[in-house]
């Protein structure tokens, strides 16, 4: 191609002008990522946001609700849950900063709960240019580099991105976890595969989370025959039920005590082999101490139905009598 005349001195503007502008650029704002401060100033108040309220392959390959887990924030301690597809951008679009995390937890090696460990922990340790914070995940998660050995803090890279977690530890069933002020006891999900959700205290401040779990094991329907939540059911289905027979008592005696709960609730009554329903969890709630259950982690059918999930959510606060409510994603909680 023919240069024409004036170009070669366009050229040279127009290289001066982008040599220019990244060097300006990342001299006033690249410095802030190395600078050993969060980007945003914390924010001291407690809260819990959800970066979404979706689960299950169907709603994660859809993203009619988003599956980025959800953040508790608290004086001094910010802990990211299960950052599944779509976390940084929930995150970015709801202004929730990463670099503010003092902790990454993941249940379990799902798809819509790890994928996106990563890259959270790399706004953590604040683009890995700093040993901080914590990653809390099953060994099987560790073991198998579902997160990269780098950024479960193995890297050897020196130069700016020489960080990563100050510290990686595997989960173990009922074992506390002491995070400053904080104490995390992961306990044992019934789900497949090596999984835990958690009971956190803060100064008295109990919240649970579930993960995926399944709750019901047998029940009795409505002729009077007792049924066992089964694989061999359609889609697992509690078809209709009167009453639970049995069910997971080591769940119900951990959640049942905690103030608020996060459940993580799939269908109000299918896939009960895998996963704790509506049912399930107006069982768990039932007599309960929890003044506040959060749903989330809800299929697809939840959002494409307008207002199912509120009837979903209002159906267990009536019937368990705690107060319960699917959460508007990017909306903070008072905790």
């Amino acid at each position: 191609m023919t240069e024409q005349p004036g170009e070669a001195q366009d050229l040279e503007v127009l290289d001066e002008r982008l040599r220019r502008i990244a060097a300006e650029t990342l001299q006033r704002e690249g410095l802030q990522w190395f600078s050993g401060e969060p980007r945003l100033p914390r924010d001291p108040d407690r809260w819990i946001c959800f970066l979404g309220t979706g689960g299950s392959p169907r709603c994660m390959l859809t993203q009619v609700a988003h599956t980025g887990g959800f953040m508790i924030n608290l004086p001094n301690f910010a802990l990211h849950v299960d950052p599944g597809p779509g976390a940084i951008l929930q995150a970015n679009r709801h202004k929730l900063d990463p670099t503010s995390l003092d902790a990454v937890f993941v249940s379990h090696a799902h798809t819509d709960h790890y994928t996106e460990a990563n890259t959270i922990i790399e706004g953590m340790c604040r683009m890995m240019s700093q040993r901080r914070g914590c990653v809390l995940a099953p060994g099987e998660i560790l073991d198998g580099n579902y997160i990269s050995p780098f950024h479960q803090g193995h890297g050897t890279t020196t130069g700016p991105y020489r960080g990563g977690p100050a510290t990686t530890l595997a989960l173990r069933d009922n074992q506390p976890v002491a995070l400053g002020e904080v104490t995390l006891t992961p306990h044992q999900a019934y789900h497949g595969g090596e999984n835990y959700g958690f009971v956190l205290d803060y100064h008295g401040l109990t919240i649970g989370y579930t993960s995926d779990t399944n709750y019901v094991k047998s029940y009795r329907n409505t002729s009077g025959q007792i049924q066992e939540a089964s694989s061999a059911n359609r889609f697992g289905e509690l078809a209709d039920l009167a009453e639970i027979v049995d069910y997971r008592h080591d769940l119900k005696e951990i959640y049942s005590q905690v103030d608020i709960l996060v459940a993580n609730v799939t269908f109000h009554n299918m896939w009960s082999h895998r996963h704790l329903t509506g049912y399930g969890l107006t069982h768990l709630l039932t007599g309960s101490r929890v003044k506040q259950c959060f749903i989330t982690h809800l299929d697809s059918t939840y959002f494409t139905n307008p207002g199912l999930a509120a009837d979903l959510a209002a159906y267990i606060t009536r019937k368990s009598g705690v107060k319960s409510q699917v959460p508007v994603e990017g909306t903070r909680y008072e905790l």
